[in-house]
């Protein structure tokens, strides 16, 4: 990026630190565990929502889908059995019919596999019931309702341990008036600090949010700077960006309440904390006008009475 020459020049202690994340993971041979990725699909595109470890994963509403595996490794804070819940949610004002389905892939890789050479197989399918008129006819389990949940588990191998939220402290247990003014402050904090160009505080904000996600999905230099170096620059450095209010929202909480976060109520699946700005097109080089959002997990650590970024 056109700034990247300028950051270096005035770069601080917790951004030096924050780029070096890279060299101070521990770096994983290929037995020593796997990464792991999800694809869903389903025949109508009613909404779903689906959880990894009771942490949201993808929410599709408007009819939104995608088909391609995206990676859970970090939602995958150790080695064991992982819960996936889904939740499949009428948006056409009727009850789910007898003929739909859907189903969910996930694959699997050893560390530093190229991947094309990942085993892939299903590892759900919505259950079904046997037509009472017809024996040899199978419906959709959840026929006849407006929303139907489900869950199912997979065994992980991965060689981290991470305690993320789980020792924090239980959300529930504050007063809903009192999370919701302290969750907005903490989502108005991230905005000012975008807006101030704060670098250090941002940086050190992060750190452990992005250390932990580099670690969990095995980055290297190139991978880290593309996926948590970049996309902070440039919403640092780009004159384009400008910040929506902060509004239309609702406070969710998550990871067994230990997580909090805010979620739009007019995009549903999306964060309320929005910006426009001027894109470019990493294909075309052509660059276009576009709105994106920022979304964070908030906990609160043992001990603590700051509510933090988690994922």
């Amino acid at each position: 990026m056109a700034c990247e020459s300028q950051a270096k020049q005035h770069m601080g202690p917790n951004e030096k630190k924050f780029k070096d994340i890279p060299n101070t993971i521990i770096t994983y041979k290929k037995n020593d565990g796997y990464a792991y990725y999800l694809s869903s699909s389903r025949s109508h595109f009613e909404a779903m929502e689906i959880y990894i470890n009771d942490i949201p994963f993808k929410k599709y509403y408007n009819g939104d889908n995608s088909a391609v595996m995206h990676p859970i490794n970090d939602y995958i804070l150790q080695s064991g059995t992982q819960t996936v819940r889904i939740k499949y949610i009428s948006e056409s004002g009727m009850p789910f019919r007898v003929d739909f389905s859907s189903a969910m892939d996930i694959m699997t890789l050893k560390i530093g596999q190229e991947f094309s050479l990942g085993k892939r197989h299903t590892i759900y399918e919505t259950p079904t019931i046997t037509n009472r008129d017809n024996p040899d006819y199978q419906d959709f389990a959840g026929t006849g309702l407006m929303v139907f949940e489900d869950q199912f588990t997979f065994e992980a191998k991965v060689p981290y341990h991470f305690t993320g939220w789980t020792e924090s402290q239980d959300l529930t247990k504050l007063k809903p008036k009192q999370l919701e003014k302290e969750i907005v402050e903490a989502y108005q904090n991230v905005i000012n600090i975008f807006k101030n160009k704060d670098r250090e505080t941002l940086f050190d904000l992060l750190y452990q949010l992005e250390f932990e996600k580099t670690q969990s999905k095995y980055f290297d230099d190139k991978l880290f700077y593309k996926f948590s170096v970049e996309g902070h620059d440039f919403v640092l450095e780009n004159p384009s960006v400008k910040f929506y209010p902060l509004e239309n929202y609702e406070v969710k909480i998550y990871g067994q309440g230990k997580i909090v976060t805010l979620e739009s109520t007019t995009d549903k699946g999306e964060s309320p904390m929005r910006f426009e700005a001027v894109f470019t097109n990493k294909r075309t080089g052509k660059k276009f006008e576009g709105i994106s959002d920022i979304r964070i997990l908030f906990h609160k650590p043992k001990d603590s009475s700051t509510l933090v970024p988690i994922r």
